[in-house]
């Protein structure tokens, strides 16, 4: 579920999306962020358990996600702890047997 490895910032590198660069150097064709970036995490998650909710909530701590957006929760009765992430907030959600989405958003640093 996680990306490759090549993909993945460690975390002792600069965070482009979390540094503001205030000039580019001339003829530079690299990313340059001018502020902090959104970071939205989206997942297709084909049912949504205890452990998979563990997963997410571990990529978002990784990767510094701001929003998590599922779909395919496959959820249809409307229980307290069914949506619910550490450190992220129930936006939205829309219950069905086969289809199903959950919007969180981050309600502290993780």
């Amino acid at each position: 579920m996680t990306p490759p490895a090549d993909r993945i910032c460690e975390q002792n590198e600069q965070d482009p999306g979390r540094v503001a660069h205030t000039r580019q150097e001339a003829g530079s064709n690299d990313f340059l962020a001018i502020g902090p970036a959104l970071r939205i995490l989206q997942l297709n998650v084909e049912g949504l358990s205890a452990a998979k909710r563990s997963v997410i909530r571990d990529i978002a701590e990784r990767h510094n996600v701001d929003v998590i957006c599922l779909q395919e929760t496959h959820v249809e009765a409307d229980c307290a702890g069914r949506f619910s992430t550490v450190g992220f907030d129930l936006i939205s959600y829309a219950l069905h047997a086969k289809h199903g989405r959950a919007l969180c958003a981050r309600n502290e640093k993780i």
